[in-house]
């Protein structure tokens, strides 16, 4: 039963996901990146996480579809000195073009 609506959750929030890109992206894609690219994506990303719940992935996508995208995700946090809180943002710690993040 947990595990017919933890499949039913990750379809919800997919369709929700899905709905959330299509009006990012309305106006067009964006050079190097796509609506169907982010689709995938988010799929990769809902499959890894039912696996790491035990479960089997739902989704047909197999690579990572924005391997740039993890680095970015993942990069080093940093705290704001002068508001004493995260915010997760740091132009020194990433490394690259966006012409290499996008080829």
């Amino acid at each position: 039963e947990l595990k017919k609506e933890l499949y039913k959750a990750c379809r919800t929030i997919i369709e929700h996901e899905d709905a959330f890109i299509d009006l990012a992206f309305e106006m067009g894609p964006m050079e190097g990146l796509t609506a169907q690219d982010v689709k995938l994506y988010i799929r990769f990303i809902a499959n890894r996480r039912l696996s790491q719940l035990g479960l089997d992935p739902i989704y047909d996508v197999q690579k990572n579809p924005l391997t740039w995208l993890d680095s970015m995700l993942n990069a080093v946090e940093h705290m704001n000195f002068f508001e004493g809180r995260s915010t997760e943002y740091s132009k020194a710690s990433t490394q690259g073009t966006w012409t290499e993040a996008f080829s």
